[in-house]
């Protein structure tokens, strides 16, 4: 089976479950679910940087991601903050290093805030869901296959030399495309292409932010869970990133509307 065989058999099974869930299952067990995998997103980031700090890595930091997520999701923001900055500051006293507790908040930050927001996007709308992956999974599909087709010019050579500034245009036009049809199909109003435009920018540095981080500690994937893609968190790193934009666009359109009312 070739590497492109594997990529599109996994993306497939994957999405048909994810598809199914957010339609079937209650708000809550989807929720849950996100904090499932945001603790196998944990579980990567930190061994990922466990390569440059040797000893972050612990399994406590699963129970912690998880609680943190959970308390981000079902309960408050700040629970989930002071959480983490407990843990990390216990952990860094014992090594008495600041670079340990540099490093656990960063981890936490990355593992669990942007997979979390997945769950944040569930309670306004879970049909935004849809929204989000017809943009991050159209332009991924864009720019794997106009990158094939087009590219010539290297993006960023240093962070991912597969990736050409001909896949990036493709991958914007893809998403921009896919989010206005979504967006109109599910009858959102016109500021959520807002979030959509920003997005398909956006989702672009999530995938390089990650590439930075594989880049700085020697390794190709972020684990070996997904057959074909790597780890979990290189076949959603655009779309995490996308969902935070969600979230800041629907944030910055509330207050606007409740200033506007005083």
């Amino acid at each position: 089976m070739n590497e492109l065989t594997k990529r599109f058999l996994s993306a497939i099974i994957l999405a048909s479950l994810v598809i199914a869930g957010i339609i079937y299952l209650p708000v809550y067990i989807v929720k849950v679910f996100i904090a499932i995998i945001t603790v196998l997103c944990v579980y990567e980031i930190f061994n990922l940087l466990d390569k440059r700090l040797v000893g972050i890595y612990k399994k406590e930091v699963l129970a912690v991601g998880f609680l943190s997520s959970l308390s981000l999701m079902f309960l408050s923001f700040y629970l989930a903050l002071l959480i983490i900055v407990v843990y990390s500051f216990y952990e860094a006293v014992k090594k008495y290093d600041l670079n340990y507790l540099t490093y656990i908040i960063f981890g936490f930050f990355y593992g669990v805030f942007f997979p979390s927001s997945l769950g944040l996007m569930v309670d306004i709308d879970k049909n935004l869901l849809f929204v989000l992956f017809a943009v991050v999974w159209t332009g991924d599909t864009a720019a794997y296959f106009v990158g094939k087709l087009f590219g010539r010019v290297k993006l960023a050579p240093v962070l991912s030399p597969k990736k050409t500034v001909e896949g990036a245009v493709g991958s914007f036009i893809g998403s921009v495309l896919a989010g206005y049809f979504a967006v109109r199909y599910f009858g959102f109003e016109s500021y959520w292409m807002v979030a959509v435009i920003v997005s398909a920018v956006l989702l672009q540095v999530g995938d390089l932010f990650e590439s930075f981080i594989k880049r700085q500690v020697g390794s190709k994937d972020s684990s070996n869970l997904i057959p074909g893609h790597g780890g979990l968190l290189d076949r959603i790193d655009s779309l995490i990133f996308a969902s935070v934009v969600f979230l800041a666009v629907y944030s910055i359109v509330n207050q606007l509307k409740t200033f506007t009312m005083l």
